[in-house]
């Protein structure tokens, strides 16, 4: 995978990252990626989780309430 970031700030954080880290960009952003997509799994499987238990509100009878 190739990119070009347009974002000169983006730039200077991933090179000062891998300087700091003695790491590779690459490596940074392998990382970064790692992480965010850990984040969103767990995000998505908390959502997944927390329907099941919303689902005991959804009662005809609260429709006056859903209104509101």
């Amino acid at each position: 995978i190739s990119t070009e970031l347009s974002d000169p700030r983006l730039v200077r954080l991933l090179k000062l990252e891998a300087h700091e880290s003695d790491t590779t960009i690459k490596e940074v952003l392998t990382r970064a990626l790692e992480a965010w997509f850990a984040d969103r799994l767990e995000n998505k499987a908390l959502a997944r989780l927390a329907e099941a238990s919303f689902h005991e509100w959804n009662d005809p009878r609260d429709s006056d309430y859903d209104r509101l």
